[in-house]
């Protein structure tokens, strides 16, 4: 499922469509700052990696980790096909230096479109938040800060190297605990008022 819902997003960037601009005036004062592409970057590899240790170590807490996340990508792929979004201040990252060398092999690769609400946000929060369900990472507490950090940087990126508006960042990290709260807190508030009636 979670490989089908990438296929889906990645289809949604060929459509020829009217894209609804994203961008509000504090993104104008946020800078360019290259070294934010590091955790941008890290995130295709921290997405699969938090799935995979769940995968074989927890199943009953990977298929809930799985709904949550698939949940989330279907929602933000419908609203880009309801809503098609864009950013346009995204620079030219022109300029010698690795580091914007790979923000240049990046931005031709990924276009500034489908931007709200954003996925990289989403993935980032809902996959730190989901492992550590899991009794063994819970228990891992500099893992968790670790994560927690990187989770934070990862939402940063976003915005640092002009890929997504404060607007597209807001929305990805609600979604995700608007989703965590559902499949996995209500759930336990329910249990608790039906035991204690």
């Amino acid at each position: 499922l979670f490989i089908l819902m990438e296929v889906l997003y990645f289809l949604t960037q060929f459509r020829d469509v009217e894209y609804n601009i994203i961008h509000l005036a504090i993104d104008d004062a946020i800078p360019f700052l290259p070294i934010f592409v590091i955790p941008y970057v890290i995130w295709y590899a921290y997405v699969p990696a938090g799935m995979l240790y769940n995968c074989f170590t927890d199943k009953r807490e990977f298929c809930k980790q799985i709904l949550t996340v698939v949940a989330g990508m279907a929602i933000s792929i419908i609203t880009f096909c309801l809503y098609p979004t864009a950013v346009d201040f995204r620079p030219t990252a022109e300029g010698d230096g690795l580091l914007l060398w790979i923000c240049r092999l990046l931005f031709s690769s990924d276009k500034p479109i489908n931007v709200f609400p954003s996925m990289h946000c989403y993935e980032a929060v809902i996959i730190h938040l989901t492992a550590f369900r899991n009794e063994n990472l819970r228990k891992n507490i500099p893992l968790r800060v670790g994560s927690a950090i990187l989770s934070v940087l990862i939402c940063l990126s976003t915005v640092f190297i002009k890929q997504h508006s404060i607007a597209d960042l807001v929305s990805g990290v609600a979604l995700a605990y608007i989703l965590y709260f559902i499949v996995y807190i209500l759930p336990d508030l329910i249990k608790k008022k039906r035991a204690a009636t």
